[in-house]
């Protein structure tokens, strides 16, 4: 499936810009709104994205800030999630998608944002899915260190040991240096690939400071071609996309977020019917604990969560792309009450 380039943008008022893909809705069915990870584009959607319109779903997809054809810029705070979701609703207000009618899905770093519109602008959604990362509630304190600390203990290996490479001064260009390589190991065919030379810490250095390969999964398509379009959105400096992490580093609007709460400005919880994909085989983000977060964080879970598990690394929506189109499809039209949604791995 060769990539095709975003079809609209918008500047806001601020002066960022947002490319996305945009098609509308046909016979009411609600508008899904894609929110993709790093280090990716609106491409990561691909066969989302044909699936749904081909079946009359409204489409909205947009390269997220710091990302292919949008704005890169490179003050953290613009990487707040109160400013982010604020330009997703600028979006939303602008194509007329104010009536409820919207599905928000986001895929790891896409959840944070998705998390954000869910407890700031409830009422513009229906439904929520989250894809490999769990909802993450107001207030929240990520604590890279003692994640770091804790997974050493259980599992051999730190977690998010790559976040603090991610985070050093010249991360970003050192990846660009070496795109190919960290392109490999990111898009690796094989998952255990993440435990030896990604999540460690200075594991994925070492791995591209000696511009090693990994195998990249037949899952991705054309892999040149795929290269060459990743290369071509993101360019030789990863330091935008990268902001994103100094953003969750630096815990950078906990304290808006946990003074909205106290006033009762927003709610900790979900409250609308919920979906969470989980790849079983992902060793950065694991399934089980998504499960747990999800189960703590949906109002009465066992009414509004479905927790569909597939047999996938991170990257679920290429991996397993018709399992998760017909699992998310079934989610859509029937909410929670779908058995065909099942909570048990398959």
């Amino acid at each position: 499936m060769s990539p095709v380039p975003p079809n609209k943008t918008l500047t806001l008022l601020s002066g960022t810009t947002y490319a996305y893909h945009f098609h509308p809705s046909s016979n009411e069915k609600p508008t899904l709104l894609f929110l993709h990870g790093f280090p990716s584009t609106s491409h990561e959607w691909r066969h989302q994205l044909s699936y749904f319109s081909s079946r009359g779903y409204g489409i909205l997809a947009p390269d997220l800030l710091g990302y292919g054809l949008s704005s890169k810029p490179l003050e953290v705070e613009k990487y707040l999630g109160s400013a982010i979701s604020a330009d997703i609703i600028t979006i939303l207000d602008h194509e007329g998608l104010t009536s409820g009618n919207v599905v928000g899905i986001g895929h790891d770093w896409g959840t944070y944002p998705l998390s954000q519109l869910a407890f700031r602008y409830p009422s513009y959604f229906s439904k929520f899915v989250f894809v490999s990362v769990p909802y993450g509630p107001p207030g929240l304190d990520m604590d890279v260190s003692s994640v770091n600390a804790a997974t050493k203990e259980a599992q051999g290996y730190e977690q998010f040991g790559y976040w603090l490479f991610f985070t050093s001064p010249e991360a970003g260009k050192k990846i660009g240096e070496r795109w190919e390589s960290f392109f490999s190991i990111v898009y690796c065919e094989d998952a255990g690939h993440w435990v030896t030379d990604l999540a460690g810490i200075g594991h994925l250095e070492k791995f591209i400071s000696a511009d090693r390969r990994a195998k990249v999964g037949e899952w991705v398509g054309d892999v040149q071609e795929e290269a060459r379009w990743h290369h071509e959105m993101i360019g030789d400096d990863y330091s935008a996309p990268l902001r994103w992490y100094h953003r969750g580093m630096k815990g950078l609007g906990k304290e808006e977020e946990e003074e909205l709460l106290k006033k009762g400005e927003i709610k900790e919880k979900i409250g609308k019917e919920t979906l969470m994909i989980t790849g079983t085989k992902d060793r950065v983000c694991n399934a089980e604990k998504a499960r747990i977060a999800m189960e703590a964080f949906v109002e009465n879970p066992k009414e509004n969560l479905k927790v569909l598990d597939l047999e996938a690394g991170h990257w679920v929506m290429l991996e397993k792309a018709e399992e998760m189109n017909r699992g998310l499809e079934r989610f859509l039209e029937n909410g929670v009450r779908d058995e065909g949604v099942a909570k048990s791995k398959v």
